[in-house]
């Protein structure tokens, strides 16, 4: 009895997914540590994830969502493409989710159209990136995020713990 021996196809690492949706390289290197982070959890306007969602972009426009525009920005015809591509709860799974996803319809010639996805009805796409939700929306934009808050916060807690050691003379 012979039995013929099973052949995995090789799975693409991080690396290959983001060859395969036209990234170099060079920028590849600086976006494989945001690919395990997901959309909600991520910084829009770091220039890592402005890469990854660009180039996400010029892939869901070779599928056929001419809608999607290529500005980095996680706006709604790109949320719109990547619901229809990947699922339900694509802003809640890793970014290499997502692009697993546009690299497996390419590859099975896969196409979508414009606007195809989810009812937008009702929804506002004011060309800002899409938030991220918590307690702590009222804070405007800073590079760095909530980290370069929580700094400044450190330094004005030491800032006025000196001086309240100094009966507050300076």
């Amino acid at each position: 009895m012979t039995t013929t021996p099973v052949v995995f196809a090789p799975s693409k690492n991080l690396r290959d997914l983001l060859h395969a949706i036209g990234m170099g390289h060079f920028n590849i290197t600086m976006a494989i540590p945001y690919m395990m982070l997901s959309p909600s959890t991520c910084d829009p306007k770091s220039a890592q994830v402005m890469l990854i969602v660009q180039h996400l972009q010029r892939a869901l426009y070779a599928l056929g969502a001419t809608d999607v525009a290529e500005s980095g920005r996680l706006d709604l015809a790109t949320a719109n493409a990547l619901l229809h591509v990947t699922g339900p709860n694509w802003e809640r799974m890793p970014w290499s989710a997502s692009a697993a996803a546009v690299v497996r319809a390419k590859e099975a010639g896969t196409r979508i159209g414009p606007g195809s996805g989810m009812d937008t009805a009702g929804m506002v796409d004011d060309g800002v990136p899409v938030s991220v939700g918590g307690p702590l929306d009222f804070l405007p934009d800073v590079p760095g995020g909530i980290v370069t808050y929580g700094i400044a916060a450190y330094l004005l807690y030491r800032h006025f713990k000196r001086h309240s050691k100094n009966g507050g003379a300076s």
